[in-house]
């Protein structure tokens, strides 16, 4: 167990974010903990990083074997990941910390809560705007697609709830799994992901914000601006709690004009979602309310100094906005990478900008120019337009790769109330690392605690239905069929097991193979021999293979 405990170790450290990377006099390159020099991934490596990154699972043991065969086969092989339809579920994850509706609870109607299980309409109305982006991703559109299109795609719960009728679909586009092609039809303009009603039930607002959060929420999804990281210099004599005062300096003062001057008529777009009051959100739209700005703000809607009047107005502004393209680029790179970008990944991102424009702002194309990165590749380089981006040698998994590829594996789904327990608050989202903010960067000890917890659970359901004759829907279903699970497992039955889930693969008498022999025969001692089975499994699942990839 001694090789099994470093390993956990060196997991740790780099989770903690204690690895070094050398002194700045080595000659060496950057330097792991125990002082050797970092080399690129190997095209095996490679592979099962893009296969997570890209589909959520593991390569397929096929595909292994092809390139480890013809390495250089690699990059012919991995290009294609993006034609998965897991795809689209990948790319909906790195976005999800964008528009932040993948929340416990909303606040419903009612009648909302009748029914067998309210929780699962939570669910539903979290993932509308990433159901189109994963449409848009399924189907190689152009990524402007997001702020033009007419329809929505939700849930069928959510059919009942909001005024939607279902569009029939018969040019063979590709739908995200368990969804419906709707379009609303109560009068608001077709503006893809502006007009949804998930985006604004997620960012309330009060008729005294006038729709300013919502705003700064738009900004930073799309164009990765916060309002709020911009510096604010209050005037020393401004009374907070009183309205008036406060209405007067954000239409005089210099230092409120200086946010307000674009945020206030941005917000202005807006006001046909407002409700009034902000725990009950009403399924409809209000074109009647779309000129409460002349009561409240006196701001006319506009973007950046260019005028409109409708939602679509807004929506062309914003996709003509170069800030709008990079900041896309800046998301889909960050979640690929596991890191979030600096200043010195610039000239990096210049490059996926071209090719992401040159591929008509398709995400399957940007995602394939990442995928040569050499950053990516725990390279170090220089691009054309400058910078040193920092190499990935090793990335933390995110609590949704995590999870997708040991169910991928074991079959096995841990849930609460019916939902994906590493999707809330509630259960093990922020144990894992992850929060409402998405989970693509976020680095937490706690995933090895999920990890454990996900690994036990899903090896005891794996050999349980095994030794029953059932499927889990697993990859271990084949292996475990093979295996006899009332004897000791020979060193090749544990070589095929770790190269079946970890993606490498061993010798027989390699270190790793005799510690996991020695798991077995411990537990075997004093349970039986299926449970050192789930031991053996278990181990295997619980590999910082799994977290470190």
């Amino acid at each position: 167990m001694v090789r099994l405990g470093m390993r956990c170790a060196a997991m740790l450290a780099a989770v903690l974010g204690l690895s070094s990377c050398g002194s700045d006099d080595s000659d060496d390159g950057p330097t792991d903990d125990g002082g050797q020099a970092r080399e690129a991934l190997t095209p095996v490596a490679l592979l099962t990083r893009a296969s997570l990154d890209l589909r959520g699972v593991r390569p397929q043991l096929s595909e292994l074997s092809r390139i480890e065969a013809h390495p250089e086969e690699v990059d012919e092989m991995i290009a294609t990941f993006v034609d998965d339809p897991a795809f689209g579920e990948r790319v909906k994850d790195m976005f999800a910390g964008a528009w932040r509706t993948r929340i416990d609870t909303y606040r419903l109607p009612a009648e909302a809560y009748e029914g067998e299980n309210a929780a699962l309409t939570h669910a539903a109305i979290g993932e509308e705007p990433l159901n189109l982006i994963a449409y848009i991703a399924l189907n190689d559109l152009s990524f402007a697609t997001l702020l033009e299109s007419p329809d929505t795609f939700v849930d069928p719960r959510l059919m009942e709830l909001w005024p939607l009728e279902p569009v029939d679909d018969d040019n063979g586009m590709k739908l995200p799994p368990g969804v419906v092609r709707a379009r609303y039809v109560d009068g608001r303009p077709a503006a893809g992901v502006l007009s949804m009603n998930a985006v604004y039930w997620r960012h309330a607002s009060t008729v005294e914000n006038a729709n300013r959060g919502r705003a700064n929420a738009l900004s930073q999804a799309l164009l990765c601006q916060s309002y709020l990281d911009r510096p604010i210099d209050f005037p020393s004599d401004l009374d907070l709690t009183d309205s008036e005062s406060i209405r007067t300096a954000i239409a005089t003062n210099p230092a409120c004009q200086g946010c307000h001057s674009t945020l206030d008529p941005l917000a202005s777009y807006l006001w046909g979602f407002n409700y009034g009051d902000v725990d009950q959100p009403r399924p409809e739209y209000s074109a009647a309310n779309e000129r409460a700005w002349q009561v409240y703000t006196d701001a006319a809607p506009g973007f950046f100094g260019k005028t409109g009047d409708r939602m679509v107005d807004l929506a062309a502004h914003v996709a003509s906005d170069e800030r709008f393209v990079a900041c896309t680029v800046r998301r889909v790179y960050e979640g690929m990478l596991g890191r979030r970008s600096t200043l010195s990944d610039e000239g990096a991102l210049a490059v996926h900008r071209e090719a992401f424009i040159e591929g008509g702002l398709r995400l399957k194309s940007l995602a394939r120019s990442i995928l040569t990165d050499p950053s990516y590749r725990g390279e170090a380089w220089e691009p054309r337009f400058g910078g040193a981006p920092e190499p990935v040698y090793d990335k933390v998994a995110p609590v949704g790769v995590l999870s997708s590829s040991l169910i991928d594996l074991s079959g096995y789904a841990l849930t609460y109330d019916g939902r994906p327990a590493t999707r809330l608050d509630v259960a093990l989202r922020p144990l894992a690392g992850g929060s409402d903010r998405g989970d693509t960067t976020n680095v937490s000890t706690g995933a090895v605690l999920v990890q454990r917890r996900l690994a036990q659970a899903g090896a005891l359901f794996a050999v349980d239905t095994a030794v029953a004759g059932e499927s889990s829907g697993g990859r271990l279903d084949e292996f475990l069929a093979g295996a006899d699970l009332e004897s000791t497992p020979s060193s090749e039955d544990l070589v095929a097991l770790v190269r079946l889930v970890r993606s490498e693969t061993l010798e027989a008498a390699d270190p790793e193979i005799d510690a996991l022999l020695g798991v077995w025969a411990e537990v075997a001692e004093i349970e039986s021999p299926t449970d050192a089975w789930v031991a053996v499994v278990t181990a295997a699942l619980a590999d910082p293979n799994h977290l470190l990839y």
